[in-house]
């Protein structure tokens, strides 16, 4: 087993539940981790043979971003659900998302998701 990551994906959207917060775009920051058997990619050096971090990174922005999410726990949820979905050599995904405006006089607020297949 490994894992391959993303780290620090900074997607600009529509997020939160406040008034001015569905009226101007707001910066998240994901961190990905996708775990799976590496051994038929390192075996055939091939990109079909894994998971291509590109794609996962492009489609999670789009997605977040169309979704327009009022709760950031419901957002990483349903992306860290898409992500296994998507890739069947996924055995887990584990998203951590971090919302910096989230809270005054703080870093910002941070959820933390993992899904493991059935």
């Amino acid at each position: 087993m490994g894992t391959l990551s993303i780290r620090e994906l900074r997607i600009s959207c529509i997020v939160g539940v406040y008034p001015d917060e569905r009226k101007r775009e707001q910066d998240l920051f994901v961190d990905v981790d996708m775990e799976f058997d590496f051994a038929r990619v390192t075996a055939s050096d091939h990109l079909a043979d894994t998971v291509d971090y590109t794609d996962v990174a492009a489609d999670l922005t789009e997605y977040v971003r169309v979704e327009r999410f009022q709760i950031i726990e419901t957002l990483a949820q349903r992306a860290c659900a898409r992500i296994l979905d998507r890739h069947p050599v996924l055995q887990s995904v584990r998203l951590v998302i971090r919302k910096p405006a989230a809270v005054a006089h703080a870093q910002g607020a941070v959820v933390t998701v993992e899904l493991e297949r059935a």
